[in-house]
């Protein structure tokens, strides 16, 4: 952000700061929203091809302040301040064309929601997504996280001190991900006393995938109660249908029996027992072979395409488990005929994304009450 620019915005807060309270409020909002679908529209395209691209309408209420450099798997983020509030919004860039982006969704490993990731010889990155010691998630968006997350806490720094403290986060598809993953990892900032208490995150997350376990969504789930996080999804898009979930015996709680069932099935009587451990096998064994062959090639054999892109990046262990689950609180676009009327849903895989951008989206969300 140009020195111009923040002092605009500070003398802009400091003037607004009596008269307006928190500017965020819970719950869906349908125009939120739709401004959200036409910044992550913004942040897919360079910035010299704006002009050109007029496939969805320009966002009304925010003006573009800042983009982020590249990092990681071609991965950036926008800035957006509003017009009229001190509010500020944070876009992050979904997949884009490139082999980098896609690296990013191919690394579908999982890895604990705390720990920490080496990136470069100079950047090893702290973090927590979570509380609950079973919580894991995507590792290819973690990491593309860790990379943003270095520019994003300056700039939530730097807003805060100007005055605004209040923020949308936002991403769509791949930006999604991520977005579950940065709108976790700054609340735990907030919780870790590292980020003001008083800053208030909304998020938006559009055609977002699954981002991780069970254990995460239940953490992620509880941070955002009350109407702080959302994920729009389209109900014939295939985006949100991925990553592939497997869910072994190893996924359920400690005190789910069918975790234990070994231990009970050896307690029955002969030859009860050798009928209960052999049905038992055939039910639990193609599972735990299946998480096996995903974590090999999903997470070893992957990483090694990982470490050509980043040439420092140490591969962490992963979590044995690809238990992928539906997180957040879920809003539903469903679509009638005259949607249909001008969106095939015949399978072409010459268009992959033919009800997944934000156009279709927002066509969508125009017609919600």
């Amino acid at each position: 952000m140009t020195s111009i620019k923040l002092l605009i915005i500070t003398i802009y807060v400091l003037f607004s700061t009596a008269v307006f309270a928190q500017e965020l409020k819970p719950g869906f909002d349908k125009a939120e929203y739709i401004e959200t679908l036409k910044i992550n529209h913004k942040v897919h395209i360079p910035l010299d091809k704006w002009k050109e691209n007029k496939t969805v309408p320009d966002p009304q209420e925010f003006t573009f302040t800042y983009r982020s450099p590249v990092v990681a798997f071609d991965n950036i983020w926008d800035l957006w301040i509003h017009n009229q509030k001190p509010l500020a919004l944070i876009a992050v860039q979904g997949s884009i064309p490139t082999d980098a982006s896609f690296l990013a969704n191919l690394y579908a490993a999982m890895v604990p929601a705390k720990g920490e990731l080496q990136l470069t010889k100079n950047f090893r990155f702290q973090y927590k997504l979570a509380d609950h010691p079973n919580a894991a998630v995507h590792v290819g968006w973690l990491v593309a996280m860790a990379f943003l997350s270095e520019t994003v806490e300056s700039k939530i720094d730097s807003l805060y001190t100007a005055g605004i403290k209040d923020f949308i986060l936002t991403g769509h598809s791949q930006g999604g991900g991520i977005t579950y993953m940065l709108t976790a990892y700054l609340h735990q900032l907030q919780s870790d006393g590292k980020l003001p208490q008083d800053i208030q995150f909304k998020t938006y997350c559009s055609a977002g995938p699954k981002p991780g376990n069970l254990f995460f969504a239940y953490d992620y789930e509880k941070m955002t109660e009350g109407g702080w996080g959302y994920n729009v999804v389209n109900t014939v898009d295939w985006v949100p249908d991925v990553p592939f979930s497997i869910q072994t015996v190893n996924d359920f709680t400690a005190v789910n029996p069918f975790r234990n069932a070994k231990s009970l099935i050896k307690k029955q009587k002969f030859p009860k027992n050798i009928a209960l451990n052999h049905a038992y096998n055939q039910l639990s064994k193609p599972g735990l072979k299946a998480q096996k062959q995903y974590e090999k090639y999903l997470g070893k054999m992957i990483s090694k395409g990982v470490t050509r892109q980043l040439p420092d990046f140490t591969p962490p262990a992963y979590v044995q488990s690809n238990y992928y689950v539906r997180t957040g609180n879920t809003l539903v676009l469903s679509p009638d005929e005259a949607y249909f009327n001008l969106y095939s849903n015949k399978a072409d895989n010459k268009n992959i994304w033919q009800h997944h951008l934000p156009v279709h989206y927002l066509f969508l969300t125009e017609k919600l009450e």
